[in-house]
């Protein structure tokens, strides 16, 4: 193992202020969202201005594949620095971290600048290269997204319904667990691939507290679509949180168009919550 240090950089200009922009960034919990990729972000420990993040990303094409990894972060919100090191190796990377920096610009936009770092086996350049090809990508959608922010409000669509049902959090976890994959659920947490009736789709479950399904085909009419059952402890029981997301596609999504998704959306919401089934 090589324990050389090399060097990438990449920036871009975006026309929102630079605090917009690393406050899209740094929401971690919002990358589901703002990279189409990620499938699934926690926060598993914060303290301040450092916490670790866990994130769940899908690789497409023929060798579909899900990447799952930790990152250290150290945010200066009066900076506006990101620093990280993620933990772990990914294929020849054996170690990588650097800083993200936001620089205001006269004209109101800002300067994202990423400052990579990384040790590899084999040939580093392999490696420059592809973090060259996924930073432009992560850049160009951060940019596309915060530029064009009013609108990707507009089509994110959003419902929560919520019930509490006796317990333990392990019985409920594991009865939503297998209800969607259809098999029962093992110990620890789990990430598969599964096809489910709206298509093919990545199931993430965080014993005993999360379970994410994200549809890899998302229905007609959406560009993302993903539901997320969350447990917590309360004294009367265990609260159950069903959340359907999605993002709408343009093409003639008027005010009544929209009321009639979110309606829809909150129907499902409902339906998704355990009626008691779990905890005999």
């Amino acid at each position: 193992m090589s324990s050389e240090i090399h060097r990438t950089r990449a920036e871009i200009a975006v026309g929102a202020p630079a605090e917009a922009v690393y406050a899209a960034l740094t929401d971690v919990l919002n990358w589901p969202l703002l990279y189409p990729w990620v499938a699934h972000t926690e926060i598993a420990w914060r303290e301040g201005a450092k916490d670790r993040s866990r994130f769940w990303a899908v690789r497409p094409g023929a060798g579909e594949s899900l990447r799952v990894w930790e990152s250290h972060r150290t945010l200066d919100d009066g900076a506006l620095r990101m620093d990280f090191e993620q933990q772990g190796t990914v294929g020849a990377i054996t170690g990588l971290g650097g800083s993200w920096l936001f620089v205001p610009l006269p004209d109101g936009g800002c300067r994202v600048e990423s400052h990579h770092w990384f040790t590899a086996d084999g040939d580093p350049q392999a490696t420059v290269a592809e973090l060259d090809r996924h930073g432009a990508l992560q850049m160009r959608t951060l940019k596309a997204a915060v530029e064009s922010s009013a609108e990707r409000d507009r089509l994110t669509l959003r419902a929560t319904r919520s019930t509490v049902v006796p317990g333990p959090a392990e019985r409920v976890y594991a009865g939503l667990l297998e209800a969607v994959t259809g098999t029962p659920a093992g110990p620890g947490d789990t990430a598969e691939f599964v096809t489910t009736t709206d298509g093919r789709a990545v199931v993430i479950a965080t014993a005993p507290h999360t379970v994410v399904v994200k549809q890899l085909e998302p229905p007609a009419g959406f560009d993302l679509y993903r539901t997320t059952w969350r447990m917590s402890e309360e004294p009367d029981g265990i609260r159950v949180t069903a959340e359907r997301l999605a993002v709408a596609r343009p093409e003639g999504l008027t005010d009544a168009r929209r009321a009639e998704l979110l309606n829809s959306l909150g129907f499902l919401a409902e339906a998704d919550l355990p009626q008691g089934q779990f905890t005999s």
